[in-house]
C-alpha cells in the first residue's frame, strides 16, 4: 500500500511539472535576444575598438617612419610648415602635404640675402595661405616669386632687419594679366633650356620686369596684352645700361656685368620682335585665306548665273 501512494506521489509531481512547462510556454513573455546576444554584441564593440586602436597605432607609426625628402625640407624651409600635421590636415580631396608640395616642388635656394628673402616669403605665404590650401593662387606665380624674391624686395634695407616684403602692386599685375599670359610672356623673353619645363631665367627677366613696372607705376589694363608694356621696360633698361656703359672707362667687373645686362635685354627685345612679326604675317596670311575663300564664292556664284543665262 506504501508503495501504491509513493508511485502515485510521484505521478502527481511530474503531472504538475508538465502543466508548469506547459504554462510557461503559453505565458510567459518571449525572451529578449538582444540580452541573450548582449555577450556577442560587447565582443563586437570591443574588436571594434581594438582595430581602431590598431589604426591609430599605424598611422602614428606611419608618421614615425615618414622619412622627408628634399621637397619636404623646401616646406619646412620656405613655409616654415610642420610635415606631420600637412600629412593629417586635409584640404579638399588632398592633404595639405600634397598641396604645398605641388607649390614647393620648383623653389630655389636663395643665393644672397637669404634671411630678408626668407622673412619677405613668409610674409607672402601667410597673406596668402589660404588661397594656398584651396590651390586658388597658380603655383607658377608662388614659383616665380619665391625663386626670385631677391628681385622684388632690392632696396628695402631701408625697412629695418627682416623688414622687407612684397609688395602688393605685384599680385595686382599677375591677376591682370592671368597666369595663361604670363607664360606666354615668360616663354617669349627666354627660350626654355631648363629640365623640367620651367623657364629660369625667362621667369628672372619677367620678375625684373615687374618690379620695374611696380616701382615705376606701369600700369597693366585688364585683359590687354601684357606684351606691349613688357618691351617698353626692357627699353628703358636698356637705355641705362647704354647711359652706365658710356660713363664707364674702365674694363672691370662693373663694366662686364653691364655688357651682360645689355645682351640680355637686347636677347629679348629680339625675341619680341621675332613674335610680333610672326604674328603679323599669320594674320596676313589669315586675311588672305578668308579673302580666297570670297573670291571662289563670287566665281561660283558668276558661272551659275552664266549658265542659266
Amino acid at each position: 500500500m506504501k508503495e501504491f501512494w509513493k508511485n502515485e506521489w510521484k505521478l502527481f509531481l511530474e503531472d504538475i511539472n508538465s502543466i508548469k512547462k506547459l504554462f510557461l510556454k503559453i505565458f510567459n513573455r518571449k525572451p529578449d535576444y538582444l540580452m541573450l546576444d548582449s555577450s556577442d554584441v560587447n565582443d563586437a564593440n570591443q574588436n571594434t575598438q581594438n582595430e581602431q586602436q590598431v589604426q591609430n597605432i599605424e598611422q602614428v607609426n606611419d608618421v614615425k617612419q615618414y622619412e622627408p625628402d628634399a621637397i619636404d625640407h623646401k616646406l619646412t624651409a620656405y613655409f616654415g610648415e610642420d610635415i606631420a600635421e600637412l600629412r593629417q590636415n586635409i584640404s579638399g580631396e588632398k592633404t595639405q602635404h600634397e598641396v604645398l608640395r605641388e607649390y614647393a616642388q620648383f623653389f630655389k635656394p636663395y643665393g644672397e640675402s637669404s634671411e630678408m628673402c626668407n622673412s619677405a616669403f613668409r610674409k607672402y605665404y601667410d597673406r596668402h595661405a589660404l588661397k594656398i590650401a584651396t590651390e586658388e593662387l597658380p603655383v607658377e606665380q608662388a614659383r616665380i616669386i619665391q625663386n626670385n624674391v631677391d628681385i622684388f624686395i632690392k632696396g628695402q634695407e631701408v625697412f629695418g632687419e627682416n623688414g622687407q616684403f612684397i609688395d602688393s602692386r605685384v599680385d595686382t599685375i599677375f591677376e591682370k594679366a592671368g597666369i595663361d599670359q604670363v607664360e606666354k610672356v615668360v616663354n617669349i623673353l627666354h627660350d626654355n633650356t631648363e629640365q623640367g619645363g620651367v623657364n629660369t631665367q625667362g621667369e628672372r627677366l619677367f620678375a625684373e620686369v615687374v618690379t620695374y613696372m611696380v616701382d615705376n607705376g606701369i600700369k597693366l589694363e585688364k585683359d590687354k596684352s601684357m606684351l606691349e608694356p613688357v618691351k617698353y621696360v626692357l627699353e628703358e633698361k636698356l637705355n641705362d645700361v647704354h647711359s652706365n656703359l658710356r660713363n664707364h672707362e674702365d674694363w672691370n667687373d662693373e663694366y662686364q656685368t653691364l655688357l651682360s645686362q645689355e645682351r640680355k635685354y637686347l636677347y629679348a627685345l629680339n625675341r619680341i620682335e621675332q613674335y610680333e612679326t610672326e604674328q603679323r604675317i599669320s594674320e596676313f596670311e589669315q586675311k588672305l585665306t578668308e579673302n580666297c575663300d570670297i573670291d571662289i564664292d563670287n566665281t561660283n556664284v558668276n558661272s551659275v548665273e552664266i549658265n542659266n543665262n
